[in-house]
């Protein structure tokens, strides 16, 4: 400072030979910076977590150090453990005990107990006692830094005003974190609710899986058996033949020995003998001598009769088994009331059942999606009602938000026609502001027709082959088929609703 280099040596020597200087003097003079360091090797000692002085000190791999305790309640609900000032990736492994930063600590409090703890904070620029707080720089100051060029034109307050208004903030602040913290234990629930609901429903899919290809093998099975039953009937049909061929071969054979036999009988005969036996043996011998009967054709296996496009013919049987649906109801999406059956292709309004949340699902109404979803092409299916009188069907769009919206009809992105259970059980209506109304028979069967490209969406009674209504819209996105299944007054037994399934048929075309 200019005053302390203008006093004379000699002067100066025999103040610092006197003792150690006043904590005036000694702000008059340049060995200030004694204090801010001290504060600023404290500070080092904090774990940056907790901020208190390190408690089992760990280094992580990265370099930064920690509270043991402190890093390890960091890592228990993250699924990545990482450095939590770096993020670099870590584990529990990478921990190694600090000694020197343990022992550091322990000197430290050892230190200030003995001077019964800290003493009054001083200000980092003049290293006087700390009364006021800078509200722009955020530290600590004293008197004199009022008139210090560092904190021009700041605005300093007392520190006991200030630390009020700021813990006045910080309890909002922490009534805020406690609010989300209940938050994200919420969804924290949910997820573990999803986590036991997709352990639940993969051992029970496992014994679907298990149960249909058990069909499908039951089926390869019987149709096995079936065909090794007509091969080996077929093979014991022709070996009974052939056996029959051998064994009038056989007799055949044996007979024309004979005759053998009884020629070398008869040319040892006189003369008179052996002609007077001429034409008798003449006759005899036309009628054993004639040629045998050549192999008739098919007598060995048909072997393309059972190779031949084998697994194509099985799988052609196989059809008559198997049902195929343009698409499934997807129970993902089904509301609490509903119930979907175990091949996915009708669903039933019955009593409400808590079920997983998830922001797929209808809350508010017992609604389902088809599991496909269309955005260009034509598409068609059927709807079968089973006795329903009050539902809905159409298409609708994903919702823009977490959740569905409340209101269902063409300007929240839900098209489709529905019947109302009651009076007006006989007038059809359609979800449009129009309020469009149809009075139909009693519809069994809907047909639905939805040609993307050309913006149309159209209803059909399937039995009657007639028109219901058309929608002409631009969809403009993907849009996935949607059901409405009204609960019945209490004495009706519940209606399923069901999707018809398709006729498929084989077309077999020219070579590749």
């Amino acid at each position: 400072m200019p005053g302390a280099s203008s006093r004379p040596l000699p002067r100066r020597c025999k103040r610092c030979l006197r003792g150690p200087p006043s904590r005036a003097t000694t702000m008059e003079t340049k060995a200030a910076p004694a204090a801010p360091s001290s504060s600023t090797f404290k500070e080092e000692l904090l774990c940056p977590i907790c901020y208190d002085p390190f408690r089992e000190a760990v280094t992580l791999c990265c370099g930064h150090n920690f509270c043991k305790g402190c890093v390890r309640r960091s890592w228990e609900h993250q699924h990545r453990q990482a450095c939590p000032v770096c993020k670099e990736v870590s584990s529990l492994e990478d921990l190694r005990v600090n000694h020197t930063l343990n022992n550091l600590v322990e000197v430290l409090l050892r230190e200030e107990s003995r001077k019964g703890g800290p003493g009054p904070a001083l200000c980092p620029l003049h290293g006087q006692e700390a009364k006021l707080f800078c509200q722009e720089d955020k530290e600590l100051a004293c008197l004199a830094c009022q008139r210090a060029k560092q904190h021009e034109g700041h605005k300093l307050r007392p520190v006991a005003e200030t630390a009020k208004d700021y813990r006045a903030k910080w309890r909002n602040m922490e009534n805020s974190l406690r609010d989300k913290a209940k938050d994200f234990g919420m969804v924290r629930r949910s997820y573990e609710s999803i986590s036991k609901h997709n352990q639940a429903e993969v051992a029970r899919l496992e014994d679907e899986i298990r149960k249909e290809f058990e069909k499908l093998h039951e089926f390869l099975r019987g149709e096995e058996k079936a065909m090794l039953a007509e091969l080996h009937g077929e093979a014991r049909d022709k070996q009974s033949l052939i056996e029959s061929k051998i064994k009038k071969l056989s007799e055949e054979t044996s007979a024309l020995l004979h005759e053998v036999n009884q020629l070398q009988a008869d040319l040892k005969e006189d003369d008179l003998s052996f002609l007077t036996k001429h034409k008798t043996r003449k006759r005899r011998i036309a009628c054993t001598a004639e040629e045998p009967d050549a192999i008739p054709p098919g007598m060995l296996v048909d072997i393309p009769k059972f190779l031949g496009s084998l697994q194509y013919r099985v799988w052609k049987k196989m059809l008559d088994s198997i049902t195929v649906v343009p698409f499934s109801f997807d129970p993902n999406s089904a509301a609490g009331w509903l119930s979907v059956s175990s091949n996915l292709t009708s669903v039933t309004n019955g009593s409400y059942k808590l079920l997983v949340d998830n922001p797929e699902r209808f809350s508010s109404a017992p609604c389902i999606l088809g599991s496909r979803g269309f955005s260009k092409g034509s598409h068609t299916w059927e709807v079968d009602l089973g006795g329903l009188v009050n539902w809905r069907v159409g298409v609708a769009k994903e919702p823009s938000g977490r959740r569905w919206n409340f209101h269902h009809d063409a300007r929240s992105g839900f098209w489709y026609i529905y019947r109302l259970q009651g009076a007006e059980s006989k007038m059809c209506r359609v979800s449009n502001s129009a309020r469009s109304e149809m009075a139909v028979r009693d519809l069994k069967r809907i047909r639905v027709e939805l040609d993307c490209d050309e913006g149309e969406l159209s209803f059909y009674d399937a039995d009657q082959k007639s028109h219901i209504y058309t929608f002409h819209e631009q969809f403009n996105g993907e849009v996935f088929p949607y059901f409405y299944i009204g609960s019945l007054t209490p004495d009706t037994p519940p209606g399923s609703l069901r999707i018809c399934p398709l006729h498929v048929q084989i077309k077999e075309d020219l070579p590749l």
